[in-house]
C-alpha cells in the first residue's frame, strides 16, 4: 500500500476535483487560493502540462499522493462522469490510509457518491460563496499544520553544535524556523542572508549567526528568490506585487503590481529589474523608481526567472518557449520552442543558452540565433535550473538524478541518483556541486567525478538553490527552516 508523504512535503496544499458544470464556481475558488498564496492543483491551469501525459497514471498520482487535502465538488454531474469517478477513487484510496481528514466534500446538490458516507461533514456551495470557502480552506490548513501557518513573525536562531567545537563539513551550524514553507532560495550579500517564506514575509538574518535583522510582510506567500543590488532587495510575492526594499532596514522603496502572482525571481542588472508574472508577461522595471519601462507578453505563465547577458534577456514560459528579448525595447529577438512547459531558469555560457523543460530534456540553444545546438534526454521533467562551471553544465531532473554534461556537445560525463524527484537547482563552487533534494538532504558532490563528499540531513524536502560563501552553505526547506551548513 502506498503511504502518503509526511506533512509539509506535498507538491500541493489542496487538489480540486470537479465536473465542468461547476467550473465557474471552482474557477473563483482557484483564483482566491492563488491570491492567498496557497499551492493547489486545478486542472484548468495545467492544460499544457497534461498534454501528452498518460492521464490515468498522472491523475492517480495527483489525487492520491500529491496534496494535503482533496476538495471534491459533489454534484449529479460529478457522480456521472468517467474522469471524475477516476479522480474520486484515487482520492478515496488515499483517504483509507490517511489517519487524518483528506477528502473535503463541497456539495452542489444531495447526490450520493459511492464510498462517501452521508455522515461526513461538508460545505454547502448553495449557500457558501467562493471567498468564504477559501477562508475555510485556509483555516483547515492552519489547524492541520499550525507550525506552517504561524501568525507571530518571530525567528530564533538555534545553534546545532553546542560548545566551541568547529562543525565538520556537512554539519549544520545554525537553523531558523519561519512560519511557512521556504521555497525562496537564500541570497547572501554583505554579511546578510535574504529569503522569502510561505508566511508571506521577506526575511533578513545575519549570515553568520541567523539572528534576525528585519522582516517585512507582504500580502501573499513569497516563493520568489530575492535579488540584491545597490543596497536594495527586489522580490516578488503571490500578492501580485514586486517589492523593492532597503537592504539594511527593510523599508519599502517602491512596489509595482502585476496582473497575477509572481513566482519568478527578479534579475537586477544595470539599473533595471526584470521579472516574470503569472499574467503571462515579463516586466522591465526601473530599479530606482519602480517605473515600468516595457512588458512582453508570452502565451503562458512566466515562472521562469530571467537571465540578462550581452544586451539580451532570456526567460522561459509555460507556452513551452525560451524567449530572447532586447533589453532596451523588450522586442523578441528569437524564441525556441520545446516540447513542454519551461519553468527552469536559463544559464548562459560561451554563446549557448541552457534551459530545462517539462519535455524531459535539457536544451542547449545558440544565444545569438535561437537555433538548437543539442539536447539531452533525462528520465523526468526538468524544472531544475542548470549551472555551468568550466566546460560542464549541471542540472537535476524529476527522475531523481543530477547530471553533468559536456557544455559543448551534451555528452554525459556522469550522473548521480540523489532522490526520487529533483526540482532544486545546483550551485557549483570551487570544484564542488551543492544540491538540495527531496530525500531530505543537502548534497556535496565532486564536480569532476560525481563522488559524494558529504550529505547533510535537512529533515525535509529541499527545493531551494544553495547559497555558498566562504565555508558556509545556506539552504531552505519545506519544513520552514533555513539552515547554515559547514562546507
Amino acid at each position: 500500500m502506498s503511504v502518503p508523504l509526511p506533512e509539509h512535503e506535498y507538491a500541493y496544499d489542496i487538489c480540486l476535483s470537479f465536473a465542468s458544470e461547476q467550473r465557474q464556481y471552482v474557477e473563483q475558488v482557484a483564483r482566491a487560493l492563488e491570491e492567498a498564496g496557497l499551492r493547489f492543483y486545478y486542472a484548468n491551469d495545467e492544460e499544457a502540462s497534461l498534454w501528452g501525459k498518460e492521464l490515468p497514471e498522472h491523475l492517480d498520482e495527483i489525487y492520491r499522493r500529491s496534496a494535503l487535502f482533496c476538495v471534491v465538488f459533489v454534484s449529479a454531474a460529478y457522480a456521472a462522469k468517467m474522469w471524475t469517478t477516476h479522480e474520486r477513487r484515487s482520492a478515496q484510496a488515499r483517504a483509507l490510509s490517511d489517519p487524518d481528514e483528506y477528502l473535503l466534500p463541497v456539495r452542489f446538490d444531495d447526490t450520493e457518491l459511492p464510498g462517501l458516507r452521508p455522515t461526513v461533514g461538508y460545505v454547502d456551495a448553495r449557500i457558501t460563496p467562493p471567498g468564504r470557502l477559501t477562508a475555510l480552506l485556509r483555516e483547515k490548513l492552519r489547524l492541520r499544520a499550525p507550525s506552517g501557518y504561524r501568525s507571530e513573525p518571530v525567528l530564533t536562531a538555534v545553534p546545532s553544535s553546542p560548545g566551541q567545537r568547529t562543525p565538520r563539513p556537512g554539519e549544520t551550524v545554525w537553523r531558523v524556523t519561519t512560519g511557512g514553507l521556504v521555497q525562496s532560495s537564500p541570497q547572501v550579500c554583505g554579511g546578510t542572508l535574504y529569503f522569502g517564506s510561505g508566511d508571506c514575509r521577506v526575511w533578513a538574518v545575519e549570515a553568520e549567526t541567523g539572528a534576525e535583522r528585519w522582516s517585512v510582510a507582504t500580502g501573499g506567500a513569497v516563493w520568489s528568490t530575492p535579488a540584491v543590488a545597490d543596497r536594495t532587495v527586489y522580490v516578488g510575492s503571490q500578492d501580485r506585487n514586486v517589492y523593492a526594499l532597503d537592504a539594511d532596514t527593510g523599508t519599502e522603496r517602491w512596489r509595482i503590481t502585476t496582473g497575477a502572482a509572481v513566482w519568478s525571481s527578479p534579475a537586477a542588472v544595470d539599473g533595471m529589474v526584470f521579472v516574470g508574472s503569472r499574467d503571462h508577461h515579463l516586466y522591465a522595471i526601473g530599479a530606482t523608481n519602480g517605473h515600468e519601462h516595457w512588458r512582453f507578453r508570452t502565451a503562458g505563465d512566466v515562472d521562469s526567472s530571467p537571465l540578462v547577458s550581452a544586451g539580451t534577456v532570456y526567460v522561459g514560459s509555460d507556452d513551452r518557449c525560451l524567449w530572447a528579448l532586447d533589453v532596451e525595447t523588450g522586442r523578441a529577438r528569437w524564441w525556441f520552442r520545446t516540447g513542454g512547459v519551461v519553468r527552469s531558469s536559463p544559464a548562459v555560457h560561451d554563446r549557448s543558452v541552457y534551459v530545462g523543460s517539462d519535455d524531459g530534456f535539457l536544451h542547449a540553444v545558440d544565444a545569438e540565433t535561437g537555433a538548437g545546438r543539442w539536447r539531452y534526454r533525462t528520465g523526468g521533467r526538468v524544472r531544475s535550473s542548470p549551472a555551468v562551471a568550466g566546460a560542464t553544465v549541471y542540472v537535476g531532473s524529476h527522475d531523481g538524478n543530477l547530471y553533468a554534461l559536456d557544455a559543448g556537445t551534451g555528452e554525459e560525463r556522469w550522473w548521480k541518483h540523489v532522490g526520487e524527484w529533483l526540482q532544486a537547482s545546483p550551485t557549483v563552487v570551487d570544484g564542488t556541486v551543492f544540491l538540495g533534494s527531496d530525500d531530505h538532504g543537502l548534497w556535496a558532490l565532486d564536480a569532476v567525478t560525481g563522488e559524494v563528499q558529504w550529505r547533510c540531513q535537512t529533515d525535509s524536502v529541499v527545493l531551494t538553490r544553495p547559497a555558498v560563501s566562504g565555508r558556509i552553505a545556506w539552504v531552505g526547506g519545506q519544513d520552514g527552516t533555513v539552515r547554515a551548513v559547514r562546507v
